[in-house]
C-alpha cells in the first residue's frame, strides 16, 4: 500500500513542526498504528526525514492521475470550457468547440491542482489521460 499525496502532505507538514511540537510527529505515527499499518512508519519516517524525502516520495506514494478537465455545462455559443495551466502556472479555464483528446501536456492536470485553484471536481467531466 502507498500514500496518497494528502497523507504525504500532512506527514511533511507535521515534521517540519517537530522541531516545536514533537507531539504532532508523533500523532501521525499512532495514526498509522491504529489504522494497522504498523510497516508503514518506517517508510512515513523516510517520507518526513528531508534528507530521503525525495526517494522515498517517489517510492512511497501514489502517483496521482492526470486528466482532461472539461465543463459540463456549455455557454451561449454551445461551447465547454476545459480547465488548462497558463505559463504563470495559474489553472485557467478556456472555451472550445468539441471534446477532443489532446496530448497538450498544458491541459492534463491532476484533481489536487485544480482544488488548490479553487475549482469544484465535480463541475467538470474528467477524461484520464492515457
Amino acid at each position: 500500500m502507498k500514500f496518497t499525496e494528502e497523507q504525504y502532505q500532512k506527514i511533511v507538514d507535521a515534521w517540519d513542526i517537530h522541531i516545536v511540537h514533537t507531539s504532532k510527529t508523533q500523532s501521525v505515527i499512532d495514526e498509522l498504528l491504529k489504522v494497522g499499518y504498523p510497516s508503514m512508519v518506517d517508510q512515513a519516517l523516510a517520507l518526513a526525514n528531508p534528507l530521503t524525502r525525495e526517494w522515498a516520495h517517489d517510492k512511497f506514494v501514489e502517483k496521482e492521475k492526470k486528466y482532461y478537465w472539461n465543463s459540463i455545462k456549455t455557454d451561449l455559443a454551445g461551447y465547454h470550457s476545459r480547465l488548462f495551466r497558463a505559463e504563470n502556472d495559474n489553472v485557467i479555464s478556456y472555451s472550445r468547440a468539441e471534446l477532443a483528446n489532446n496530448i497538450n501536456e498544458d491541459e492534463q492536470l491532476t484533481e489536487s491542482e485544480i482544488k488548490a485553484w479553487g475549482y469544484n471536481p465535480e463541475m467538470f467531466d474528467r477524461e484520464e489521460v492515457q
